[in-house]
């Protein structure tokens, strides 16, 4: 992972997770193997124009183009954008224009604790029912077989009702233990309406430091094991998947064909190669270019690549449409693209997975999983259930807890 850096990281704030995130004001951290960032003081909350076009890509463009002026007319301020976008273009993005800070996060003797959901029971709804899921699946697989659609990803989700709030600095901070690997966030535009966006991506979307760019794409997962040998085998029985190697070299392919034009030089390896978090496998590739101007911004790239394959499909049109006909709910900003920027047009941004909205009296926690040729349904609905396992097992709660309604 290419370290990417701001003036401000020079100089460290030392705290802990419990004073950076208050349920009632609006704020953002992200963590990554480069470091840790938060807001120290709100300049504004971005109220992005919706533009009458139809076209995802023409509003992306048009919230980029906005993100962008703003950021230069906050120059001299070392003001930076944090946030998330998106997944379609009839949600608002959430982002906020802060000056940020590299931040320390204090240990404390307690620093992995049980929040309050552990061990009660916990009223649960799932959108869609597993059933309904499944023939979600068969409705792409016969797409797939009598029309130009190769991919699609299908998401499900699972609303808890915990009798009382949820510690979101103690989530947070349980997710980056957890997840240590990867981009560890939480993002509060307006608390007192939506609550908290949490989560622990695995996935880089695109991150930029000058002339240099860098992706890690994700496609291809499979559940881990307690035990070490049969864990081992799962991880090799990944690596032999040939349905998930294409899942992931559709993927592969479609970033590369978008970054060429922008670069003088794009490394890929030929193979990807296997990332681990606590709960899953993952197929990874790692993805370095040098771009031809360091004058391209960070969200003109973001703009580019968003949403991939990995989360949306191939191509991208078709499956976009399929997916709103298909999923009972608004994926909100779930594979979406949640990161900084700066003025400079350098920042992180990664891809809004393995992640929940978190209110008082309502959690909603998302998953999706790739559909090809060679899916089964079945298997399908296992790996969104194996997915949600990130977040359940930061918030505690074990499956003999949730009482479906």
């Amino acid at each position: 992972m290419m370290s990417v850096q701001h003036p401000w990281f020079k100089n460290v704030l030392h705290t802990e997770q419990h004073d950076l995130m208050k349920s009632d004001q609006p704020g953002f951290v992200f963590a990554a193997s480069s470091g840790v960032i938060s807001t120290r003081k709100i300049i504004k909350q971005l109220d992005l124009i919706q533009t009458e076009q139809s076209d995802y890509a023409q509003h992306m463009q048009a919230w980029v183009q906005q993100c962008i002026t703003e950021l230069a007319a906050h120059k001299n301020s070392n003001a930076v954008l944090v946030g998330g976008f998106p997944f379609n273009h009839d949600e608002r993005p959430e982002l906020l224009l802060a000056e940020a800070s590299n931040t320390c996060l204090m240990p404390r003797q307690d620093d992995r604790r049980h929040l309050a959901l552990f061990g009660q029971t916990i009223a649960a709804s799932l959108l869609p029912s597993s059933e309904d899921y499944k023939h979600g699946v068969e409705a792409i697989l016969n797409q797939i077989q009598t029309s130009t659609l190769k991919k699609a990803v299908l998401a499900r989700a699972i609303e808890l009702r915990p009798a009382q709030a949820v510690n979101v600095a103690q989530l947070f901070n349980n997710l980056l233990q957890d997840n240590s690997d990867g981009y560890t966030f939480a993002l509060a535009s307006n608390p007192a309406q939506q609550g908290w966006f949490v989560g622990a991506s695995p996935e880089l979307l695109v991150a930029k430091q000058n002339e240099q760019v860098f992706s890690h794409p994700v496609a291809g997962t499979l559940a881990r094991h307690p035990d070490y040998h049969e864990d081992q085998k799962r991880a090799q029985q990944l690596l032999a998947s040939v349905k998930d190697h294409q899942e992931h070299a559709m993927v592969i392919e479609a970033i590369a064909d978008q970054l060429a034009p922008y670069c003088h030089q794009l490394q890929i390896p030929k193979q990807p190669s296997l990332i681990k978090t606590k709960t899953l496998w993952h197929l990874a590739t790692p993805i370095h270019g040098l771009l031809k101007t360091a004058d391209t911004h960070v969200l003109e790239l973001v703009e580019l690549l968003h949403p991939t394959p990995a989360v949306c499909g191939q191509p991208p049109q078709l499956a976009r449409d399929l997916i709103s006909s298909l999923e009972p709910f608004q994926r909100n900003l779930f594979t979406g693209a949640m990161g900084w920027s700066d003025a400079q047009g350098n920042g992180v941004w990664s891809v809004t997975i393995r992640c929940a909205r978190v209110m008082n009296d309502l959690i909603r926690l998302y998953a999706g999983a790739g559909i090809v040729a060679a899916s089964k349904p079945e298997a399908e609905l296992a790996e969104t259930a194996a997915k949600f396992r990130t977040m359940l097992d930061a918030l505690g709660i074990e499956p003999e807890q949730l009482v479906y309604q």
